[in-house]
Formats: C-alpha cells, structure tokens, sequence
C-alpha cells in the first residue's frame, strides 16, 4: 500500500470519527434541550438577537438568505406568541386578538431588532419590510420608517415599498409625508394610481374613502398572506362601519316618524333595503361575514351592533 494511500485512509477515518462523534454531541444536546425546553423558552422568547446584524451578516459567510430564513421563522413565532397573550389578557376573542396593526403586547426592542436582523442578512426579502410597516408601528413607529427607508434603498425597483412606507405616514396623521410617499414611488411605475393616491392624501387624507382605497391597494399588492388577509379585514370593518352608519340613520329616521323605536328588523326593511343594506329577507341586516347585525333597544333609545360571533374586526 502506497504512502499516499495510506494517508488518505488516515483522513477519511479521522473525518469519519469527527461526523460521529459529532453526531452524538448533536443528539445528547437535543436530549438536553428538551428536558429543559420550558425553561429555556421562558427566558429566551423575549430576547432580542445577541449578534449585531452587520456582524451575523459577516459571520453568515454566503448563507445570509439561510440565516435570514431562521430569523424571520423566529420573528414569525414571537409575533404569534404575543398574539396569544394578547387574546389571553382582555376579553378578545382569538379572531379579535390577531389585529397586526394593533398588537401591543410585543417588546419593541425585541421586534426591531430581529426585523433588522432580518433586512441586513437578506436585503432583498423583500416580505419583512410589508410585515413590518403593518406591526412595526403601533410600538415603534420611527423604526418602521427607519426599515422601510433601509428597504427602499436595497431595492430601489420595489416601487410598490413606497405605498408601505406611505401607510405608515397615514397611520400616525401626516398626510402630507404620505403623499411625498406615494409621489416617490409613482415615479418608478406606471401605476398610476400612485399619483391618485398621493393627491388623495393631500387634499384629504382622513377622508373614508382614502383609507378604503389604502387597504385595497395594499390587500392587491400584498405579496405576505398575513399581511393580504389583514387589509381584507380592515375593508371588511370599514364595509361594517358604513352599514351601521345607513342603519343608524333608518333608526333615527323611524323614531322621527313614528315615535318610538322598532320592535323589529321587518319594521326596517324598505329603508334598509333602499339603503342597500343586505339583509335576510323580512329579517336582519348582515354584516359582511354573513352574521346578522344586532338591533339594541333601551330605554334611552335604539342602536345597532355587532354580533358577539361575528368576526368583523372591532376598533
């Protein structure tokens, strides 16, 4: 047997030797981690990453997009168990709780941070700045403007990161920095509703049906389900809001004509009818999952109200 034969066995044994004992190392630390595991989540859930991300992003030597992945999974979770916190602590059903504009349970420090995290390892991922301008703002809002900035800049093809960006504006009132927003990135598309919407924000950004036009753009434009099935949500409360509003006024229109409050829905159905309320026919007006809305009669007056199982979201 040749030298270099010999010495080739001698690496293939050794390499051998290393996998296995390796192997085993990974499998006893498995068995010890699930021993401890509710301990370990305990105090591990809230912590933000320990690395900075421009020194995990050096360290991920090539594989940011893999270490970008577990990180998203991990922010993914965080969110998720907040979510279920949140439902927990109030009287929220979990269908009222998962709001991802209106979680407050999340530590701000945690959030932004995995969120960088994420957008320095992966620049191109383009899905954690649409997450982000949706959750982000209700704790931290000049970080989710600091993100979608960062994201702007790494993706300057990405037109559609500008209508992000100007929801975020819209969200804490300045309508103004909105329109800039929408202006930015009509110049990079020829979608021309951009345009419209930046002259919508700044002749009336409060106006309902600005933000109907805000969360349909962003239910099309969505490339996170998360994120498309929360702006169906907030059409389906706007939808809400402007039925209850036709049927307060059938209400107040009643009580003018005849005095008193209705006894029933069917003392309501031409008015809700013409008002195009759907409703079951000779019965109650619907909301729009299909749930009968509730009429509420007092001694102080009549109004109406949503149905405890209905899941159309609640400001």
């Amino acid at each position: 047997m040749s030298a270099a034969t010999l010495s080739a066995r001698r690496r293939d044994l050794a390499l051998a030797l290393v996998v296995t004992l390796g192997f085993g190392a990974a499998v006893s630390m498995a068995r010890v981690l699930d021993v401890a595991r509710p301990t370990l989540r305990a105090v591990i859930q809230d912590e933000a990453p320990y690395l900075a991300p421009e020194t995990a992003r050096r360290l991920a030597l090539g594989f940011g997009g893999l270490a970008a992945d577990w990180y998203w999974l991990n922010a993914l979770q965080y969110v998720g168990r907040k979510i279920e916190e949140q439902a927990r602590s109030t009287r929220l059903g979990f269908e009222q709780a998962v709001q991802l504009d209106r979680i407050k349970a999340v530590d701000p420090r945690v959030l932004v941070r995995l969120f960088d995290m994420i957008a320095t390892l992966d620049p191109r991922f383009t899905g954690v700045y649409e997450f982000a301008a949706v959750v982000l703002p209700a704790v931290d809002v000049e970080a989710a403007i600091m993100l979608l900035e960062k994201g702007i800049r790494a993706n300057p093809e990405e037109w559609y990161l500008h209508q992000q960006l100007a929801y975020i504006y819209w969200q804490r009132g300045d309508n103004l920095a909105a329109a800039d927003a929408f202006r930015r990135g009509s110049r990079m598309t020829k979608a021309r509703w951009m345009a419209y919407m930046a002259e919508k924000m700044e002749a009336k950004g409060d106006d309902p049906d600005v933000a109907r036009a805000m969360y349909a753009r962003m239910y099309e434009q969505a490339q996170d389900e998360q994120v498309r099935q929360w702006a169906q949500r907030r059409l389906m409360e706007l939808r809400s809001l402007q039925e209850r509003s036709a049927i307060r006024r059938a209400l107040a229109a009643h009580v003018a004509a005849r005095g008193q409050c209705p006894r029933a829905w069917t003392e309501l159905a031409a008015a809700l009818a013409a008002a195009g309320v759907p409703t079951i026919p000779q019965g109650p007006p619907l909301d729009p999952t299909g749930t009968p809305y509730l009429l509420v009669l007092t001694p102080l007056g009549c109004d109406v109200t949503l149905h405890p199982s209905s899941t159309v979201p609640r400001g």
